[in-house]
């Protein structure tokens, strides 16, 4: 019988048949050539949706998969991919943390990142005793679902269609370093405002009550109680709270603009750390955001330089975590390194047990280092490197955090960083971003988008 014949329940059921006779210690090509396409039969494609052995560049990824659209059969054209599918055999290790986890995640997201690989949303990681589902935004991938187990093979399947065919459009980003002075509300306005210059859609949102520097900084005035009632009340919408920032010039054919949500006084006043806690639950503000994921491309959140519950609603709520740091300030390293092995995983614990992945890290960046002096940069690379050998001997390699561009055989120890630009100062007191008025500025920020976000 065709697959197209076939109802959602039936090729779920005859998946469930089919995994019961894959044997426990089925290498690569049993997966791969037996389980794979069923696999993608009951996610909703047909047979001619379905590409094996898909080309990537020089390199070949196991599945692709896109719906059919009119006459545009993907099996015939091979045009605009949507899923890919990478097959490892029942003896390969699929749990984050072993060897072979790391070099599979590898081996996806090179795929995924590859130039013919632009209109690709979503990559698969299965050996058919466990699953794993990862996003493509732009530039970043990352996992939306722990690994999952194929023992309720008709739930994971509704679950992951469920995830593949109504996705969100936004990407949620927390710019957070446990210590304060790195740059974090710098960063979170002048990345916003430069994604909002290159057409997206961007809501930038001050979660740093105590401060409140975000809203300050746009010469916008805090709530009194607006962000508290819609973490607090589920029937108040975050949609209420929303304030657009507009920047006009007379020489701009259009206004740049972004749409905020402002701090909260009354998350001040809010001093007793257990009614806290109590009035905002830990997936608040994620539900919060829920409704507007759809309206925004892109959604930061400047969080409190400490690990207290605010910090932790945003850091639960992120898909990722963006970690400023300042190259001449050794608290803000190991307060990075800190928050990159021990704070951040409790959170990523956290909502695995409720079935969803996350937030990734991303790499460190330096905030103000252009033209650092060669002494200075000796100093900042013994400091890291006692860092990452601590934390090795506790069983985390930060190496990759710090240094994203080093290779097995080639000591390369640039990192992703921003030049101190005195105009940000200058912009800050016209209460202006400086990616809105200074081109200069914004060409700084967005080479930090390329580097993390947009390709």
């Amino acid at each position: 019988m065709n697959c197209a014949s076939m109802s959602r329940s039936h090729l779920e059921d005859a998946l469930g048949k089919l995994l019961a006779t894959i044997p426990p210690e089925a290498p690569e090509a049993i997966v791969k050539h037996q389980f794979c396409k069923p696999f993608l039969n009951a996610l909703g494609y047909e047979n001619l949706e379905i590409w094996p052995e898909f080309p990537v560049g020089r390199k070949v990824v196991d599945y692709a998969a896109r719906k059919n659209i009119d006459n545009d059969v993907f099996i015939h054209s091979g045009a605009n991919p949507y899923v890919y599918l990478e097959a490892k055999g029942r003896t390969e290790n699929l749990i984050e943390g072993h060897s072979d986890y790391a070099r599979a995640i590898l081996q996806l997201k090179q795929y995924l990142l590859a130039p013919q690989s632009q209109s690709v949303q979503w990559g698969i990681l299965t050996n058919s005793a466990v699953t794993q589902v990862f996003r493509k935004h732009g530039k970043v991938v990352y996992p939306v679902t722990p690994c999952l187990s194929f023992e309720d093979s008709r739930g994971l399947v509704r679950d992951v269609t469920k995830l593949i065919e109504v996705p969100k459009r936004s990407l949620v980003i927390a710019i957070y370093n446990n210590k304060g002075g790195v740059g974090k509300t710098t960063t979170t306005l002048n990345l916003g405002a430069t994604l909002a210059r290159l057409k997206k859609r961007v809501l930038v949102i001050d979660f740093d009550p105590n401060q409140g520097d975000l809203g300050d900084a746009l010469n916008l005035p805090p709530t009194n109680g607006k962000l508290l009632s819609v973490l607090d009340n589920r029937e108040v919408d975050i949609r209420e709270i929303i304030t657009s920032y507009k920047f006009e010039h007379p020489r701009m054919e259009e206004p740049f603009n972004f749409d905020v949500v402002l701090s909260d006084r009354e998350l001040v006043n809010e001093i007793d750390e257990i009614k806290l806690r109590q009035k905002v639950r830990p997936h608040a503000l994620l539900k919060a955001l829920d409704p507007i994921k759809d309206a925004y491309d892109y959604i930061l959140i400047d969080a409190p330089p400490n690990w207290r519950t605010f910090t932790e609603r945003v850091i639960y709520a992120a898909d990722v975590v963006l970690i400023p740091a300042r190259h001449d300030n050794l608290h803000s390293l190991q307060n990075a390194a800190t928050a990159i092995a021990k704070l951040i995983p409790t959170v990523q614990k956290a909502r695995s047990q409720t079935g969803n992945a996350g937030p990734t890290v991303l790499p460190i960046f330096l905030n103000n280092a252009h033209k650092v002096p060669e002494a200075q940069l000796r100093l900042m690379h013994q400091a890291i490197a006692r860092i990452i050998q601590e934390n090795r001997r506790g069983g985390f390699d930060l190496t990759s955090y710090f240094y994203p561009r080093l290779k097995r055989g080639h000591r390369d120890l640039r990192m992703i960083y921003i030049p101190y630009m005195a105009h940000i100062a200058k912009a800050d007191f016209h209460h202006v971003p400086a990616a809105f008025a200074s081109n200069s500025a914004f060409e700084q920020y967005l080479n930090l988008a390329k580097e993390y976000f947009v390709q």
